[in-house]
């Protein structure tokens, strides 16, 4: 409950100004997080064995980053946050709104190191085109989504949501099996 009531007050635009423009946003070194993340996600779905139908991004907040290099090896990307606010801003990116947080230097950054000469609009309209849902999520729940989502997923991704919204490791633990239930099986 106090977890829930602290997230209640979650302003996505201070924390997307926070986290994600200059000085964190500096993508001069893989010293600084942000490169690294993204080197690190390019590289995971560059190995061509995370792939299929359908990807789940559980806790997406109001970020899509983390999609970047998802969005060549999956027709459908489903992305979903806890938060109303988060899931508007989301769809603001998504249909392309005036005053939608600006993602194109991170849009930029990953074609450059995916090293294939791809135009940064290509890829964002690519993502722009598989996001198809932004749903709401509650990862304590045995059914996060609040009903099973069909068909169900190939594969999950999650950046520091379960961690964050888990106030000990038995809660991060059943929220883990909790999501992984959106997986279809094997």
């Amino acid at each position: 409950a106090a977890l829930r009531e602290g997230y209640e007050r979650f302003d996505p635009r201070a924390y997307l100004r926070n986290n994600y423009l200059p000085p964190r946003a500096d993508f001069s070194s893989e010293e600084f997080v942000v490169p690294w993340k993204l080197r690190c996600l390019a590289e995971t779905f560059a190995s061509g064995e995370i792939r299929g139908r359908t990807l789940i991004d559980v806790g997406s907040g109001p970020t899509i980053y983390q999609l970047l290099s998802a969005c060549d090896h999956f027709e459908e990307i489903v992305a979903t946050d806890y938060l109303a606010v988060n899931r508007e801003e989301l769809g603001r990116w998504a249909r392309g709104e005036p005053g939608a947080f600006d993602w194109s230097p991170f849009i930029q950054h990953v074609c450059k190191i995916e090293g294939r000469g791809e135009p940064w609009q290509d890829k964002e309209r690519r993502l722009r085109e598989r996001l198809r849902r932004i749903l709401p999520i509650d990862v304590h729940r045995p059914e996060p989504l609040g009903a099973p989502l069909r068909p169900p997923a190939d594969a999950l991704l999650s950046a520091f949501c379960l961690e964050a919204v888990s106030p000990d490791r038995a809660a991060f633990v059943r929220a883990l099996a909790h999501v992984g239930n959106l997986l279809r099986p094997g």
